[in-house]
């Protein structure tokens, strides 16, 4: 009876924490386990290091539909009503507010921020659009030294903010309403090496030992769909790993300071944060690598990369059609430049640091080994990537695949699940008291495959 749980979830992240705290205050599901790989919580794609810890608000995303922004806008309402209600001490550390822009250089990336503006100015309306005087004034050194023949222009907030997503894994872990009728429970170390069904009930083997549970849900990055494969689901969908990496250089950036972004495109344009856990440094990138594991800087994982990805004719069809988009081949060759001893650095200062802050030099720039992988989902059907959160669905089991920007839309994702939890286990969801502290009961952010 120890080992027997309503639920199951896999992964310690922010996508398996939040819905560990959403669970606890908002239902009656009973018994709860959490089985997180690594030693602590949110220590791997959510650590501080692995992301741009962003609260993405769909205002200076400019690849995001009005739809899509306006959703984003609400996911991360949730994150901030949530914080709002810790303890200033506690909270300051988890969150923090700063301005933010998206930067256009020349005419095209101009007219494209104008359209954008234009398209979504009605529901943001602390947006504002800001010539060069104004962007000096707020960014100085997006300015100086830049040549005056630069037509430049921007999208404006000052009501930007910086997340510490392993901080905030961590407060929704200890904020895990626990009771005597409530047994929700957290084993660290714990790595998850197999998950059976039989007779309504799953089977999940860990390097802890068997656990049993009538409903499971996989928060594991890009290993969800690893383990989706293994209960025989989604054949036809495979993952494609997008690496990312850092530059650090001096503080020289007072908020966060974003590129225009194209649609269509799995990578994020390369753009400039101040880091919330260290006030006299800025982040340049990500930087884009294709690696072949699922967890990067684990060559061990690299097995169940493979495993999880079916080599099959539509596979390679589907892969050669992404990899050969002009622009996705444009950016893979210049990337691949930039993790290179000395050229790798100046390359990167030409082309992504400088273009956001001309005064940088050489030696400003340090590059890091920090930064993660967002698992980018493959549709063999389709032989195109399905951009952004994805959920898998499948009788009594979640399978969650969250790139960026997953990590805001955390509690609309812990809703979701929590959601079809506990109409399945005909358990009771406290929507009156959810709509009290975190706001609407809002779904639809994610791509439901299944």
């Amino acid at each position: 009876m120890a080992r027997q749980y309503d639920v199951i979830i896999v992964g310690g992240g922010i996508t398996g924490a939040s819905l560990l705290y959403t669970l606890s205050n908002y239902s009656d599901v009973k018994k709860v386990l959490l089985l997180e790989k690594y030693d602590k919580i949110g220590g791997l794609n959510t650590s501080s290091r692995n992301n741009a810890q962003t609260l993405h608000y769909g205002d200076i995303e400019t690849n995001y539909t009005l739809e899509k922004a306006k959703s984003t806008k609400e996911a991360a309402m949730k994150v901030l009503r949530y914080t709002s209600s810790l303890e200033k001490k506690g909270r300051e550390k988890i969150i923090s507010k700063c301005q933010k822009m998206v930067l256009a250089v020349g005419d095209e990336e101009i007219e494209r921020i104008e359209n954008t503006y234009s398209l979504i100015k009605e529901s943001f309306p602390a947006l504002k659009k800001i010539g060069k005087t104004e962007i000096g004034r707020l960014e100085p050194n997006i300015v100086r030294k830049r040549d005056k023949g630069d037509n430049i222009k921007a999208l404006y907030s000052g009501t930007g903010y910086m997340v510490d997503f392993e901080r905030l894994s961590n407060s929704f872990v200890e904020n895990t309403k626990r009771t005597r009728e409530k047994q929700y429970r957290v084993r660290l170390s714990t790595r998850v090496t197999g998950v059976t069904k039989s007779g309504g009930i799953y089977k999940v083997s860990s390097t802890a030992g068997e656990f049993f549970a009538r409903f499971v849900v996989f928060a594991a990055g890009t290993y969800s769909l690893y383990f989706a494969k293994s209960l025989g689901y989604d054949k036809n969908l495979s993952i494609l790993s997008i690496g990312g990496g850092f530059y650090y250089t001096p503080r020289v950036l007072r908020g966060k300071v974003y590129r225009v972004q194209k649609g269509g495109i799995p990578f994020a344009a390369i753009h400039g944060d101040p880091d919330i856990t260290n006030p006299n440094i800025n982040r340049f990138g990500p930087t884009v690598t294709v690696p072949l594991e699922l967890e990067k800087g684990h060559i061990e994982t690299m097995p169940d990369y493979i495993r999880s990805f079916d080599f099959d004719m539509p596979t390679a069809v589907s892969v050669k059609r992404i990899l050969l988009n002009e622009d996705v081949k444009r950016i893979l060759a210049r990337n691949a430049v930039y993790g290179l001893p000395f050229i790798g650095k100046s390359s990167f200062l030409k082309n992504e640091a400088s273009v956001i802050v001309p005064s940088l030099k050489y030696g400003d720039l340090t590059l890091s080994n920090d930064g993660g992988i967002r698992p980018q989902i493959i549709d063999e059907e389709k032989k195109a990537l399905v951009l952004g959160e994805g959920k898998i669905n499948h009788d009594e089991a979640i399978f969650n695949i969250t790139p960026s920007p997953g990590a805001t839309s955390c509690l609309v994702g812990a809703l979701e699940d929590t959601i079809r939890i506990t109409e399945h286990l005909g358990r009771e969801f406290y929507e009156d008291k959810y709509r009290l502290e975190l706001g609407e009961v809002s779904t639809g952010l994610h791509y439901h495959l299944r």
